[in-house]
């Protein structure tokens, strides 16, 4: 893809790519800072891109536009609304392999609440297990799957759903569970050998996602990944909160560092990668 222009709002970037797909165009709007977003398009689709946006330039508020919108299933208010948090349809936004992970962690915390001990023992990392039964060797990335309460299983959801759903649309299913699997391993093998073998949760795997995000935004911005940079600093001001033991739950930090540096090191690995068209 081929880099088009700049526009000076984020917003209006963005309902311009979605009226550009609905027209069968592979179009992306990346954000560049809080106040500009560069418009990539397929290098043989150019020309006809190129008029559309003057067009678009001369009247943005023409409601074919928010139409697009709207059948891009996103909510758009004039030039409202963001690409991360707006529109979350679930089929839009997720894979096979982002539902698939989504429901296990739910089928296990159920299994959580019915018999907490089982499930633990089943799929939690265990001396005796793990670095002695090579055949159970899979209890160094099913400690993932545990999570110890509803709000934490809630947060990790939450932003599993929509990083892994976004990646695994715009680079394949084949890669989100090479980068899952990898970062699980990666952050589980990191807290179990620095704290001990007591932990659960998909946050090392979450944190993965966020590295990839951050910067395959720098490294590769037309893949269309990216995180507004007030969402990078809160999730970097968690993790180092958790690390200075101040916040009220017990976090696995070292599954969290961990797994921004696999993430960070997978969005150096794919730099060059071109992604899907939406």
């Amino acid at each position: 893809m081929v880099k088009l222009g700049e526009l000076n709002s984020v917003k209006a970037a963005r309902v311009f790519a979605d009226y550009c797909v609905t027209q069968g165009w592979s179009v992306q709007a990346v954000v560049e800072d809080a106040q500009r977003a560069a418009i990539y398009v397929d290098e043989s689709q150019l020309q006809p891109v190129n008029q559309a946006l003057q067009e678009f330039l001369h009247n943005p508020g023409h409601p074919r536009y928010d139409a697009a919108a709207w059948q891009r299933s996103q909510t758009v208010s004039g030039f409202g609304g963001g690409q991360l948090w707006s529109g979350l349809q679930f089929k839009d936004v997720s894979g096979p392999f982002t539902v698939l992970v989504l429901l296990l962690a739910l089928l296990v915390y159920g299994w959580q609440q019915v018999a907490p001990q089982q499930a633990s023992a089943a799929l939690g990392i265990f001396v005796q297990f793990a670095a002695i039964n090579v055949q159970e060797s899979w209890r160094w990335f099913s400690p993932a799957l545990l999570h110890f309460s509803l709000t934490h299983l809630v947060f990790n959801l939450m932003w599993w759903w929509l990083l892994a759903g976004q990646f695994e649309r715009r680079l394949g299913t084949g890669q989100l569970v090479s980068l899952a699997l990898s970062s699980a391993l990666i952050a589980n093998v990191a807290e179990y050998l620095l704290v001990g073998p007591h932990f659960g949760g998909l946050s090392g795997v979450v944190y993965a996602l966020f590295g990839y995000f951050w910067w395959a935004g720098r490294l590769n911005p037309a893949q269309g990944l990216y995180l507004e940079k007030g969402m990078v600093a809160f999730m970097l001001i968690w993790m180092l909160l958790g690390f200075l033991d101040v916040l009220w739950v017990s976090m696995a930090n070292w599954a969290h560092l961990g797994g921004l540096l696999a993430g960070c090191g997978w969005a150096w690995l794919l730099r060059h990668k071109a992604a899907r068209p939406d």
